[in-house]
């Protein structure tokens, strides 16, 4: 009776629960991943609204990644104590305050701040959204779930740059926060009337884990960001780094110290016991590499070396856009059908062959080409990441859900950070690289040198001096030769990401073949005391 009455319940309106959850939480965490794109457009016009250099400006971001990775931890501990669905309220009610306070900033500083705030709710919402839908949706449907989370996940770094190029060109850069507000009410009010309570294994809190994982996640995130501008020798950068490491060991060591006394941890480690869960996280994070990487890569090629505005190039990669929306659609219900292996390792070949056509950018390339090979890679990365966090989560117990789900997500922002302060700093010193073996190459009789005397003498027959005919002509082959120079940076940055990729290949065959077999296996067997107790706290949260 009480199975029938939950099946009576799972209509909401003519729609199934799953669906409205699956809606509700896609709605809220599409606009926190929107906000940590978008900003990117306007660094330079917060650079001119607060008279301030690039370097502080880029705490606006490095702000908003270093308070993500410390809170996102602190998940499932807060998810236990007060609920899945009012820590979801709390944390989309938190965010869309922030949004408002950054809007109205008076200074850089209180800018940071308020960012920060952002950043702190809004790393609650992406494990929440996994735990949420894991709950609701059987393990034979969750391919289908997890597709269809990975339609924010993947559209809004692409919508990102096109809206927030827009709003920047067009308007002012407060409209980029202010825009949250209508989101984020809509946002609340959905979750507040159609989501239902549910709380999961009580969390203890780990105090002294916290502080050792915070210190260490800021540390490390702090240096890895720093290191694009202060490069990798920087004694600020190395001591942040090893300093950070050394924390993250001691939170490690303790967490597994007290998993074994049985006492509260921050993150259950056990769950990299699971080697489902470890090389499915391995081949994700590789992915993600690679997706903010490029992210990082394509705006300053379109910008900088081609010219085209913030608006422009956000439209170039809207494209790429509908077609990871289309990719994560289909292969979510390919996985529940022919398994996790079978749709992610076409997706990374088809994502290795974009990025190897990625390799040969140049100048003069037209931009139909370009637009060609993001949306071949937009597919394939849409195929791709969503199954690997499908395989993730496909053996984990009821009760390490949130915990797993937390994992997950830290992965994710660490890696974010890591992959634009690796390829920022590699893209600069390979641009000096090229730049300096190409001027070695410039001499009186090489075809460069030739030019440079015949503009002198054009010059000269214009009426310049022949100093300064000179002075003008090694200018403008100097520019020429750090454009050459940066792109070849560029294709020599997407050759280490179609490395990774490859890597991510090899990873990705020890992951979960036959997914809906595995699945079946898991909902036939018996139960455990602890699964059945979470699923008896599950049937009376509906």
């Amino acid at each position: 009776m009480q199975v029938s009455a939950v099946s009576q319940q799972e209509k909401t309106g003519g729609l199934a629960y799953k669906w409205v959850v699956a809606i509700v939480v896609v709605f809220g965490l599409f606009m926190t991943i929107l906000d940590g794109t978008i900003v990117n457009t306007a660094i330079p016009r917060l650079q001119n609204a607060f008279g301030a250099d690039l370097t502080s400006v880029q705490w606006v971001l490095t702000a908003y990644t270093l308070a993500q990775g410390v809170a996102t931890p602190l998940t499932a501990y807060l998810a236990s104590r007060i609920g899945n669905k009012r820590l979801y309220l709390v944390a989309l009610a938190g965010f869309t305050l922030g949004s408002a306070l950054c809007g109205l900033s008076w200074s850089l500083e209180s800018l940071i701040i308020f960012r920060v705030i952002q950043a702190v709710f809004g790393s609650f919402l992406s494990p929440l959204a996994i735990t949420l839908l894991y709950m609701e949706f059987p393990p034979a449907e969750r391919g289908t779930a997890m597709g269809f989370l990975g339609i924010p996940i993947l559209l809004a770094p692409a919508f990102g740059p096109t809206l927030g190029g827009y709003l920047v060109t067009y308007s002012d850069w407060q409209l980029i926060f202010y825009i949250n507000l209508p989101i984020g009410i809509v946002g609340l009010l959905l979750g507040f009337f159609f989501l239902r309570e549910s709380q999961g294994h009580r969390v203890g809190f780990d105090f002294l884990g916290f502080v050792f994982a915070a210190v260490g996640l800021a540390a490390v995130l702090y240096g890895l960001s720093d290191a694009s501008t202060d490069g990798w020798g920087s004694v600020i950068v190395l001591g942040c780094i090893i300093g950070g490491l050394f924390c993250l060991t001691i939170f490690v060591a303790l967490e597994l110290t007290r998993v074994k006394q049985d006492k509260p941890v921050l993150l259950d480690l056990r769950v990299f016991g699971n080697g489902v869960f470890t090389t499915s996280i391995i081949a994700s994070t590789l992915v993600i590499f690679a997706l903010y990487g490029g992210l990082f890569l394509i705006p300053v090629y379109l910008q900088s070396l081609r010219g085209e505005s913030a608006f422009q190039s956000g439209l170039v990669l809207l494209p790429q856009a509908f077609a990871s929306m289309l990719a994560v659609l289909i292969g979510g219900r390919l996985v529940d059908k022919i398994g996790v292996r079978a749709v992610v390792i076409p997706g990374l070949l088809i994502m290795g062959f974009a990025m190897w056509l990625l390799t040969s950018i140049n100048l003069t390339e037209p931009i139909g080409s370009f637009q060609y090979a993001l949306i071949i890679r937009g597919f394939g990365m849409g195929l791709c990441l969503q199954p690997l966090s499908v395989s993730m989560l496909s053996q984990i117990k009821p009760k390490m859900l949130s915990q797993a789900s937390s994992v997950n997500t830290t992965f994710r922002f660490v890696m974010s950070s890591l992959a634009v302060s690796v390829i920022s700093t590699y893209v600069t010193s390979r641009d000096k690289l090229h730049y300096a073996h190409m001027a070695e190459m410039v001499t009186a009789n090489s075809p460069t040198g030739q030019f440079i005397t015949q503009m002198q003498a054009i010059m000269m027959s214009r009426g310049s001096s022949a100093t300064a005919a000179y002075a003008t002509a090694l200018k403008y082959i100097a520019g020429r030769l750090q454009l050459q120079a940066y792109v070849m940076a560029m294709q020599d940055a997407f050759w280490v990401t179609l490395i990774l990729v490859g890597v991510a290949v090899i990873a990705s065959l020890f992951v979960t073949s036959n997914k809906k077999k595995q699945l079946e296996q898991i909902e036939e067997r018996p139960l455990t005391a602890e699964e059945q107790l979470a699923k008896e706290e599950a049937l009376m949260a509906v």
